[in-house]
């Protein structure tokens, strides 16, 4: 089955209204927090900042390492979090790595390729503003 969602509203920093391609989800640690999260297709990997990952309860005392994109250099820590998608009857659970930012952090936390693209058909509609995703259901690893 094809979940579809539409782009939601969010201000940026300088306050002006942007619609983006997000979903609703659930981000699980020792505690668990529902999330809007951006689906970007050119982060390499899941980002949310540290404060977010705090209240998930995350172990953040692992190796540290950078990250690089638009906002520059970025120190960051590797960690693993359960998410889960849904909509209606549609409910997909699974582990995925995300990086926690751990310097300051001004974007909503990021769907990226490594752990979230291999888990779904993703179709950005620019046009309708709407983002479809459709479950993998066989894998190839």
């Amino acid at each position: 089955m094809v979940m579809h969602f539409k782009y939601k509203q969010v201000a940026r920093p300088d306050g002006t209204l942007v619609k983006i391609p997000s979903i609703p989800i659930t981000l699980i640690g020792e505690t668990s927090i529902d999330v809007i999260a951006l689906v970007d297709s050119g982060a390499d990997i899941s980002v949310i900042p540290k404060e977010m990952g705090e209240l998930l309860g995350l172990d953040l005392s692992g190796r540290k390492d950078f990250a690089y994109g638009i906002g520059g250099k970025v120190k960051t820590v590797e960690v693993k979090v359960g998410v889960v998608v849904e909509k209606g009857h549609e409910r997909y659970s699974f582990r995925m790595p995300l990086k926690v930012v751990l310097d300051k952090y001004d974007f909503p936390p990021l769907l990226g390729r490594k752990g979230f693209f291999n888990e779904f058909v993703i179709t950005i509609n620019e046009e309708k503003e709407r983002i479809s995703l459709e479950k993998y259901h066989i894998r190839t690893y």
